[in-house]
């Protein structure tokens, strides 16, 4: 299990709130707690984002942080990924955030394998039927 310090949970509270600062009726990073649990729980679903992540906080640490946050994009763009989708992905992991932006998750709507699909029904690809198959050789560019 990732363990982080409380200074270092602190400095990530500042970088998740710039990224993700409150806006209307919409919650900060660090209101759903990106930087405690949520830290913790996508971690464990990625741990393969800690190195990156680590990288990202002890870069950014005792900088202002608006100057931190484009210097690592910069020189470290590996990094600022993983900060970024970290912070991201808690985020919208939290059913704050989720309701806030109306968003109810990942749903799974009904299919029938035996229905046709409208798209086939209603006349839209009669264009490319009519054009007939169109096969470009791509071999030589390799």
């Amino acid at each position: 299990m990732t363990i982080f310090s409380d200074e270092e949970r602190t400095n990530y509270g500042k970088l998740a709130d710039y990224l993700i600062p409150a806006w209307k009726d919409r919650p900060a990073a660090t209101t759903v707690g990106v930087h405690l649990h949520m830290l913790d729980e996508v971690l464990r679903i990625r741990p393969d984002l800690e190195d990156g992540f680590r990288r990202a906080i002890e870069f950014c640490a005792g900088k202002d942080t608006s100057a931190a946050l484009n210097a690592l994009a910069r020189e470290d763009s590996g990094a600022w990924t993983v900060l970024t989708a970290v912070t991201t992905g808690g985020y919208m992991m939290t059913d704050e955030a989720r309701a806030a932006v109306g968003y109810p998750g990942q749903e799974a709507p009904p299919y029938d394998p035996y229905e046709t699909p409208e798209y086939l029904a209603n006349g839209m690809l009669d264009r490319v039927k009519a054009r007939g198959n169109i096969f470009r050789d791509t071999r030589h560019l390799s």
